[in-house]
């Protein structure tokens, strides 16, 4: 059986970049078969539930085409190696009966890139890392997928027990807690389970406590192993990708207890940020991005964190593979990976964009009026076209019945706009943005 599982691994090498090939498919091992239930072992939890977001399906669909409908289940090799010694213990939970959690050893405070957009949370994890004088050590993490909440929850508990390894900490998902509870229950054993989080806790590390929607028995439970762990002024976070407020079927008892601490939101990377990341996650990978290069990608990628380092891993990938250096054209084949065929960014659809931004019409903007609430807008018409496109000067102002010289002032005037004014910066770059999405439509 280890065989198929080899040759299902090899069919999606084929099929998927050899930087993702490398750093989530290739750590997979076989860990048996348990009846029609493929058993596969992964480094930890957090690879595993990323494992089950992005590639379970690929999986799947892989082994069905071998001629095997089996079912598959993800085991983090951490939980799997202990799972036999006592079925009651929590993963991770008292040192001197099992190992300390097993975090991603990149998920530091040291490389998280800290920007306008997450300033914010990562401050807040940094001060209750670091048991610095806060607002508190009860931290609710909020963000879409793949902005950091995992990488700021990781680094709390790896910074803890470096500064004090006799701390107890317990980094765990819904659906761990879920799983241990049903299993306490099973085996009449709660008061035990209870016990273990109150005597033997000090940090409480949950994530992706949205899943608790509907989940009655476990969200009771839940509370009650927080009272104390409160009480006794523990370190709590949780993560999730929606606010308390937003979570369906959630009960009033545990709803007050995640919202007991400070909630704060982790916003998608602003330009600057994403420049910031590439750089980073471009060193980590042992290449450099040029200037061109560097904001060709930034001003590109306007997901999230894993998005940008898929980009520079593709890159990296193909550069060493290729024996080709890390070039514009090299970025557009990536990009063209990751994010579909773009079209032309032509003057026109500049125009229409900020005509829709600003509800003007073309008449408007094209118009001899001098109006500021015309101007500005045609102004930043004619720098992005002068900044977008490859048409010259002469042709932009014929496209808004404007000279040479009226182009050339305009192009200025927000150049110095751009230098004095955070607000212009962000007006450009959002409408910077929306070119972006005209332009990588698949």
């Amino acid at each position: 059986m280890e065989n198929i599982w080899k040759i299902v691994k090899e069919t999606i090498r084929s099929k998927v970049p050899e930087g993702r090939y490398r750093v989530w498919i290739s750590p997979l091992t076989y860990g048996g078969l348990d009846g029609d239930t493929l058993i596969i072992n992964c480094p930890n939890q957090f690879f595993a539930s990323w494992i089950q977001e992005h590639y379970l399906s690929i999986l799947r669909k892989e082994l069905t085409q071998e001629g095997y409908d089996w079912n598959i289940r993800l085991s983090p090799a951490e939980i799997a190696r202990h799972a036999a010694r006592d079925q009651l213990h929590l993963p991770n939970f008292a040192p001197n009966e099992l190992p300390r959690p097993k975090f991603c050893k990149r998920f530091t405070f040291q490389e998280f890139v800290v920007g306008d957009c997450n300033r914010y949370p990562f401050s807040a994890c940094w001060s209750a890392a670091n048991e610095e004088d806060c607002h508190g050590k009860i931290i609710y993490l909020h963000s879409k997928a793949g902005l950091g909440k995992s990488h700021l929850t990781q680094a709390v508990g790896q910074t803890i027990i470096e500064r004090k390894p006799d701390k107890r900490v317990c980094y765990l998902t819904t659906n761990d807690f879920t799983s241990h509870v049903v299993r306490a229950i099973k085996d009449g054993a709660m008061e035990k389970f209870k016990r273990h989080y109150q005597r033997e806790c000090d940090v409480l590390l949950l994530e992706e406590v949205q899943s608790f929607a509907g989940r009655e028995r476990t969200q009771s439970e839940l509370a009650l192993v927080l009272d104390p762990l409160l009480e006794k002024g523990k370190t709590i976070i949780f993560t999730s990708n929606k606010l308390p407020r937003e979570i369906p079927k959630l009960n009033d008892q545990l709803r007050s207890r995640l919202t007991s601490g400070l909630i704060t939101t982790i916003n998608p990377p602003d330009l600057s940020t994403r420049e910031k990341i590439l750089i980073r996650k471009a060193k980590n990978q042992g290449i450099t991005l040029k200037e061109e290069v560097l904001d060709f990608l930034a001003h590109n990628l306007e997901g999230d964190i894993r998005q940008i380092e898929s980009a520079v891993v593709g890159l990296a990938a193909k550069s060493s593979f290729l024996r080709r250096s890390v070039d514009m054209d090299l970025a557009r084949e990536v990009l063209k990976d990751l994010v579909g065929e773009a079209v032309e960014i032509t003057v026109e659809a500049i125009r229409d964009t900020i005509c829709h931004h600003f509800h003007l019409t073309k008449e408007e903007i094209c118009s001899r009026s001098r109006k500021r609430s015309i101007t500005w807008p045609r102004q930043l018409a004619m720098y992005l076209a002068r900044k977008q496109t490859d048409v010259s000067l002469e042709a932009i102002g014929r496209e808004f019945n404007r000279d040479h010289a009226t182009v050339i002032h305009s192009i200025e005037r927000v150049r110095k706009q751009l230098n004095e004014s955070g607000k212009v910066r962000h007006q450009v770059e959002f409408l910077i943005n929306c070119l972006k999405r005209r332009q990588w439509q698949s």
